[in-house]
């Protein structure tokens, strides 16, 4: 089975995808190498202009390139995504889930609208968030999607592809199934603080465990007790203790990745939720104004 990843140089888990790729029976395309970086939107096109080039049925896997590791085989992975039976399906991600009000938040700023949630119907799960960091899907239908994509991008500016996907699916909500129990994709929420967070899993909160099978260490979800063959640590996470336990060596944390972390990751969710939120703050501000007013004159 064939995985597309988008990397324009070494750094994160890169190196750890390319091994355990292979280590699986994956054969990994590695697109964007050696381009100047033009943002998340550009992944996109990379995409596209891949996959204008496949056979439309043949079975792909999408993965991000720097935090994301294979943990399962590639006839394993085939035989579960044909099974599910579905043209497309999105790993599933959970995001502040003991903060409800900033989930509140997140959920309208990461898909552009005030109205409407962006959780997958499914009451069983946390794992109800659209996550562009790990996905599979016959080429034809994931050109289609991407083409898609792209046109809302060209429609809307918005820059960044997580945000295009939430935009698409509450457009059509019927169009996307989601890995909500984690058989194919295992996206992770800290356990552990930091600029970055960490992956601990000896702490309880942990949703995962790292057991010894026949072939070797795997990892399995404890709530739904799958065993999921791709492990997605996004936001920045450090996965070290957890990459240790399965047996492979984790590259030192770079100390350029709180930089980027910042630039591509914090300052662009607070600009952009500036903007988003920009009459609710005025109105907050003014409020706060008037009874700073009324509490100087009452002192007077």
């Amino acid at each position: 089975m064939r995985i597309l990843t988008i990397a324009t140089k070494k750094g994160g888990y890169f190196d750890l995808l390319v091994q355990t790729a292979q280590n699986f029976g994956y054969d990994l395309k590695v697109l964007g190498w050696g381009m100047p970086w033009k943002g998340l939107a550009w992944k996109l096109d990379l995409y596209i202009d891949e996959l204008e080039k496949m056979n439309p049925v043949e079975p792909i896997v999408c993965a991000d390139g720097y935090d994301v590791v294979v943990t399962g085989p590639a006839n394993a992975m085939q035989k579960k995504f044909l099974e599910m039976n579905s043209p497309i399906i999105f790993s599933g991600q959970r995001y502040f889930p003991k903060q409800k009000f900033i989930q509140y938040l997140a959920d309208r700023l990461m898909s552009n609208n005030k109205k409407n949630i962006i959780a997958y119907n499914s009451k069983e799960t946390d794992y109800n968030r659209l996550c562009t960091g790990l996905l599979a899907g016959y080429a034809g239908n994931l050109l289609a999607l991407f083409k898609d994509l792209k046109k809302i991008e060209e429609e809307q500016h918005i820059g960044n592809d997580q945000i295009l996907l939430n935009v698409y699916y509450l457009k059509y909500p019927a169009s996307i199934r989601l890995d909500y129990r984690c058989e194919l994709f295992q996206n992770l929420w800290r356990t552990s603080g930091g600029l970055y967070g960490k992956i601990l899993p000896e702490d309880k909160n942990c949703e995962i465990e790292v057991f010894e099978e026949g072939n070797g260490p795997r990892i399995r979800n404890k709530y739904f007790n799958t065993m999921p063959l791709f492990l997605h640590a996004p936001f920045n996470l450090d996965m070290s203790s957890v990459l240790s336990k399965l047996h492979l060596d984790p590259p030192p944390l770079d100390y350029k990745r709180g930089w980027y972390y910042w630039k591509y990751s914090i300052l662009f969710y607070i600009k952009l939720g500036i903007r988003f939120y920009l009459k609710e703050l005025v109105f907050l501000f003014l409020l706060l104004l008037a009874l700073l007013l009324i509490i100087i004159s009452f002192s007077g």
